[in-house]
């Protein structure tokens, strides 16, 4: 995958420099609270890289440019998961995001990048990600690009002591364009 840029936006493939900035999120409790695998340990989030590597998922760092220095700085993660060519269609990982660098419509602006990285140049058809409903900042990131609720798994995963539903969106490629005012 090559990189991705926008004005304020960086997105590339994980690297093994990124390691452990992916680590320390994936312990962060603020970030920690709707994700659905718990914090592991650095010799797992190397076996993860190594996977992702193998099997072709696009693990992203997400960079932000700062305006007046134009320096990059690792703010957060995404990426597209289960890629299939034959259904032209992928699962997202939602971003997490550094805190500090949450409200200023940075997720948006990557996520949207994706999505046109996803149907453009993957010829995705469909995107899907699951959540839990209770995330309302992930749920209304989906809504406001596009996504539509296709259901809901009830007790879908034993998250933090207790099992949570989780409900599926998807974005299709069409709804999107249509959104987004363009056609591939």
């Amino acid at each position: 995958m090559r990189v991705l840029e926008s004005e304020r936006i960086i997105l590339k493939p994980v690297e093994p420099a990124d390691l452990p900035f992916l680590l320390e999120q994936r312990w962060d409790a603020d970030l920690t609270e709707y994700i659905i695998h718990n914090p592991i340990s650095s010799h797992s989030q190397q076996q993860w890289y190594e996977k992702i590597c193998r099997n072709g998922d696009m693990a992203l760092c997400v960079f932000y440019k700062d305006p007046n220095t134009n320096n990059a700085t690792l703010v957060g993660t995404t990426g597209l998961y289960d890629i299939n060519q034959r259904h032209q269609r992928a699962t997202w990982k939602t971003l997490r995001m550094a805190k500090e660098y949450q409200g200023m419509g940075l997720s948006y602006e990557a996520s949207e990048m994706l999505m046109d990285y996803g149907f453009r140049t993957l010829n995705l058809n469909k995107i899907t990600c699951d959540v839990f409903p209770e995330n309302l900042s992930v749920v209304r990131l989906l809504e406001r690009l596009g996504f539509q609720q296709e259901g809901r798994l009830q007790q879908h995963y034993f998250h933090q002591g207790a099992f949570k539903d989780v409900v599926i969106y998807s974005l299709l490629r069409e709804a999107f364009h249509s959104k987004n005012g363009s056609q591939k």
